[in-house]
């Protein structure tokens, strides 16, 4: 086992020299193939010797020929004097503009000239922020918070136990002024709600809100405070 160890790192040990020898053969070898020179023989050369190369045309072609083009033919000269006639442009006559008050044709016109109003039957209800003209209470938002101050009735049972609160409420001001549709946006307790509820729907009409000439259906809201004395 020793000995194929040794004989295997001189193997290893002599590789530059076989490198090098390989080399140097491969190198002769082709110094040997480009010196490498072919005889021939004289007979088997071939002579590329200069020809002239000539063509021929046939002179059986028959050469196309084009007709001469017609010359134009030249009008024939008046005879005798020639009279230039020279035309005026007719100028245009004046257009007269007649001035129109309108002012006057409207009032002549008179009833004839108004256009009648669509009546729309309008059921939506409308925000007062953005009406024409909004509703409002007989003698104002102030008269309207008197009469709620002048019809509550405080509730025995939230005066018992002294409940106080304010209710945020919402209504609907009809056409005819009327309240409808009376909700609790936020409520303090059932006896101060159904109180606050009950003076709306009691309350006196309003003169309803419009739009564009006619009444429409208004969404208010509106806080009432309970409080104890």
């Amino acid at each position: 086992m020793e000995h194929f160890k040794n004989a295997t790192r001189e193997l290893y040990a002599k590789r530059p020299l076989f490198f090098n020898f390989g080399l140097v053969l491969a190198i002769s070898l082709c110094f040997i193939a480009f010196e490498f020179k072919v005889f021939i023989d004289e007979g088997d050369k071939v002579d590329f010797s200069e020809e002239e190369i000539t063509f021929h045309l046939n002179e059986d072609v028959i050469p196309t020929t084009h007709p001469p083009k017609p010359k134009p033919k030249k009008l024939p000269e008046p005879k005798g004097d020639i009279n230039i006639v020279e035309v005026e442009e007719l100028s245009k006559p004046e257009e007269k503009t007649k001035e129109i008050d309108i002012n006057k044709e409207l009032e002549s016109l008179g009833n004839e000239f108004k256009i009648p109003e669509e009546k729309v039957d309008d059921n939506n209800i409308y925000n007062p922020e953005l009406l024409e003209v909004r509703p409002q209470f007989n003698g104002g938002l102030e008269a309207f918070y008197k009469y709620i101050g002048e019809a509550i009735e405080y509730p025995t049972y939230e005066q018992r136990r002294n409940i106080e609160g304010k209710v945020y409420l919402s209504f609907v001001i009809e056409k005819d002024g009327s309240l409808s549709q009376v909700k609790i946006l936020k409520g303090v307790s059932e006896g101060i709600d159904k109180e606050a509820v009950r003076v709306i729907e009691n309350a006196p009409k309003w003169e309803a809100g419009r739009q564009r000439g006619q009444a429409v259906r208004v969404s208010m809201n509106i806080p009432i405070s309970f409080q104890l004395r």
